[in-house]
């Protein structure tokens, strides 16, 4: 009896004790705030699925909702996606939390592709041609194509310099051109062979004085250029001035160039100066206005007869390098007019070679840019070439990279064979082909890290603090970082740049003791003695306790992490979504005892960029 009474009375305690009601109603009696908590969170892959679904539904262009797609296929958020969906998703997750809540959430954060690799793949792309090596000289213009000797680097800036005279600074070109991966054979090559067979050619006839001109002419079998002051008609001689000037012949990249004629001349009467050669190297298109060079030329007709005679090889070594025309001058008077016929004139240089008579030529390309009005190869990149991906094996097929011969598989290990010295941290920006329906260009950044090489990954670890305002969860802009020897030697450069502030700077450049930053240490100096004594002695500290010293010396630390806040977050804005921005900064203080201390500074953004001013809000205070 006693058993059963002791159960029905647990049970009525029981009953009057579990009124689901009672709880809500001293609740609402006593006013309860919803709780607060502190704690850390992950973003799952169930949440990018969520965050990419809600972006998606909000996008309102192709743009939005290319980045939304990404989010769930990278399960990573891109720049400012974190700030605008987290909050709701914490929302959902934590429906009891109130006011006074805060989050730290990790989440992969996508910094998206290097802009530089964008730039490189969507340059403008030409492809050399015959006549584009002809203007080059030397053995490009004989052979079609680079080689070691002749590297495109010494041709194609020049060439884009004529080819694009106007284009804006920066501008990015692809060149696609032929290379021999040996030099071809050399020797002596021709450079201009004319033989003026029924025509002037190339070359032009210019008449400064007098009726008679260069002209097309010939005497059974022979053919040649020819110019007479003497008309027969009239049997009289006529003044004249007339030039046949050769078209331009570069003689880059060409040694020992040089010259032979075969000519005829009558009625000279040994005034040779009516029939001369001459060469400029400035010529464009006027005679009177260039500068002429005569040559000499030992072997020459008896001026007497029609019989032609052949030159000796005129040496035109002065104008090695150079781009010349070769001119025919010819004067006449009334007293005396000869008459001189040119059967051809050939020009020879020689180039320097290895003996390969057929030399290996690949498919190359380069990418060049233009800065401040100079072309040249852009440094860091390297397009793969035809034999790059024969080497490769399986994209040697095509010249291409594919979704059956993909990049990521092939190229750590083609960088390693190609670079075997590269020191740790080289970077390199690989630009390649790929097929895709249809060939396209794509780069990759490789980094030479813990002896490999590694390609550029957009997706790193993030935090960020979100807290909980009553209403909603928003996210915390607040900038929290530790200063390192980068940020104290921009506080040094500061003081290097002001004039009056300058001579407070040690001899290596490290340190200063105006705010007492120093980069070799990673710590602000704020012992008395250097402000008091020695070279660094500032007539402020004068007099000062010890106790007061100490403290101009705090103010301006904190005055130096304000130049460094203005130096390194020049963007920076006061609010976001409402929120004041604030920056906590921990700093080291290598103190008068000589030990170091750690401490922080909180300092608000108050005007935002353009030029963004920060007000100190507390400390320094040390830090336990």
């Amino acid at each position: 009896m006693n058993k059963l009474y002791k159960i029905l009375l647990i049970f009525v305690v029981a009953l009057s004790s579990c009124n689901p009601m009672n709880d809500t109603y001293n609740l609402l009696n006593k006013d309860v705030q919803p709780p607060q908590a502190k704690f850390n969170y992950a973003l799952t892959n169930a949440d990018y699925v969520a965050i990419s679904s809600k972006a998606l539904a909000d996008a309102t262009n192709a743009k939005d909702s290319l980045l939304a797609k990404s989010i769930k296929s990278t399960n990573s958020l891109p720049e400012g996606y974190a700030a605008k969906y987290v909050p709701n998703l914490l929302t959902k997750m934590y429906p009891a939390l109130g006011k006074g809540s805060s989050s730290i959430v990790a989440y992969n954060f996508n910094l998206g592709p290097l802009t530089a690799l964008e730039s490189y793949t969507s340059a403008n792309q030409y492809t050399l041609n015959n006549a584009d090596y002809a203007t080059m000289g030397g053995a490009v213009m004989i052979y079609k194509y680079f080689s070691p000797s002749n590297p495109p680097a010494s041709y194609i800036p020049e060439f884009l310099k004529a080819k694009y005279p106007t284009v804006a600074d920066s501008t990015l070109e692809m060149i696609n051109y032929k290379y021999a991966t040996t030099d071809p054979a050399g020797g002596e090559v021709n450079l201009l062979d004319e033989e003026f067979s029924g025509s002037l050619g190339d070359f032009q006839a210019v008449s400064v004085t007098g009726d008679q001109v260069w002209k097309a002419s010939s005497y059974k079998q022979d053919k040649y250029a020819k110019i007479s002051g003497h008309l027969s008609s009239t049997n009289k001689d006529y003044d004249n001035e007339d030039w046949l000037v050769s078209p331009a012949i570069n003689l880059k990249g060409f040694t020992d160039p040089n010259m032979q004629i075969d000519q005829a001349i009558k009625y000279i009467n040994g005034q040779w100066n009516q029939a001369t050669v001459q060469v400029s190297t400035d010529y464009t298109g006027n005679v009177a206005t260039a500068t002429w060079t005569p040559v000499t030329i030992t072997t020459l007709p008896t001026g007497n007869d029609w019989a032609f005679v052949t030159s000796e090889k005129i040496d035109l070594s002065a104008f090695t390098g150079k781009t010349i025309h070769v001119a025919f001058k010819y004067i006449s008077d009334t007293n005396n007019a000869a008459t001189w016929e040119v059967n051809w004139i050939k020009i020879n240089g020689t180039m320097p070679g290895s003996g390969n008579a057929t030399p290996e030529v690949i498919k190359e390309s380069g990418l060049y840019q233009l800065l401040n009005g100079t072309w040249a190869t852009v440094p860091g990149v390297y397009v793969l070439n035809s034999a790059d991906y024969n080497s490769m094996g399986a994209p040697g097929k095509y010249d291409n990279f594919s979704g059956s011969a993909l990049p990521d598989d092939y190229l750590p290990q083609f960088l390693t064979q190609k670079y075997p010295y590269a020191q740790e941290g080289k970077q390199i920006v690989v630009v390649y082909k790929y097929y895709s329906g249809g060939t396209h260009t794509r780069a990759d950044q490789y980094t030479f890290t813990n002896s490999k090489w590694t390609k550029y990954n957009p997706v790193e670890m993030k935090t960020a603090q979100f807290i909980n305002i009553g209403t909603k969860w928003i996210f915390d802009p607040t900038v929290t970082f530790s200063m390192t020897s980068a940020d104290y030697q921009l506080i040094v450069d500061a003081v290097k740049a002001d004039p009056n502030k300058k001579y407070l700077v040690n001899k290596y450049g490290s340190g200063e003791y105006y705010y007492g930053a120093s980069s070799y240490n990673g710590d602000f100096d704020a012992r008395i003695v250097k402000r008091t004594e020695g070279p660094y002695a500032q007539p402020e500290y004068k007099g000062l306790s010890d106790a007061d010293a100490t403290k101009l010396i705090m103010k301006r630390i904190a005055e130096g992490i304000n130049v460094l806040l203005q130096i390194k977050y020049p963007n920076a804005v006061a609010q976001v979504s409402g929120v004041d921005v604030m920056y906590i900064v921990t700093f080291k203080i290598y103190e008068n005892d000589g030990s170091t201390g750690v401490f922080t500074v909180k300092f608000q953004c108050t005007k935002s960029a353009p030029n963004p001013q920060f007000t100190l809000v507390s400390g320094p205070t040390a830090s336990n």
